[in-house]
């Protein structure tokens, strides 16, 4: 099966990037179709995604993180995150409208749609997040990026620079960076919603 997925034209709306920034974009979304994974910049620590819908990708962030799952879902909208959704208590969606975007991540029931890689107990972990050039990265993926933090297991999360990716050349890690981001070492808020009440896990 070819994992290189036909490559989404780019789209002004929504995000207020640079070309040159879209056209990185485009080049690092076509690197994650076709199975790459690739160190990328968010509103809080780096992260480090694959494609959802590439098979080896995903394979290739397992070895990376050393972990089956769960992972991180990006979304490039509030409207691609909700509909993963099971339902949409109004709870869900005040808490979406509240944060999103920005940096709390949220739990809650899902549509069995994905890879089980998204899934912990039939919930997942998803973000609209506050980095414009994550969203529109996400948006040339097909609305979601599967991510985690850019560390391995038992390590500390490691910053953008290229000096620090030498040490995973083993790994095949793009880099997808841009100008305007400024990199944050504080990790989201991280909140379980259900119809009854939006409970802090982090």
């Amino acid at each position: 099966m070819n994992n290189c997925l036909p490559t989404v034209a780019l789209k002004p709306r929504r995000f207020s990037l640079k070309i040159k920034e879209k056209i990185a974009a485009w080049r690092a979304a076509r690197a994650l179709k076709c199975g790459r994974i690739l160190a990328h910049p968010t509103g809080t620590v780096a992260g480090i995604a694959a494609a959802p819908q590439s098979l080896q990708g995903i394979r290739h962030l397992q070895r990376f993180k050393q972990r089956k799952q769960p992972f991180l879902l990006l979304a490039d909208s509030t409207r691609t995150a909700l509909a993963q959704a099971r339902y949409i208590p109004s709870r869900l969606r005040h808490m979406a409208k509240k944060h999103w975007a920005g940096s709390v991540t949220l739990v809650f029931p899902a549509k069995p749609k994905l890879h089980a890689a998204c899934y912990a107990r039939g919930k997942i972990a998803v973000r609209v997040d506050a980095d414009a050039s994550c969203r529109y990265l996400a948006k040339q993926v097909g609305g979601l990026l599967l991510s985690s933090s850019l560390n391995r297991k038992g390590k500390s999360a490691l910053g953008m620079q290229r000096a620090h990716l030498r040490h995973y050349q083993r790994h095949h890690i793009r880099r997808f960076a841009t100008a305007a981001h400024q990199h944050d070492t504080q990790a989201s808020r991280i909140y379980q919603v259900s119809t009854q009440k939006a409970q802090r896990l982090r």
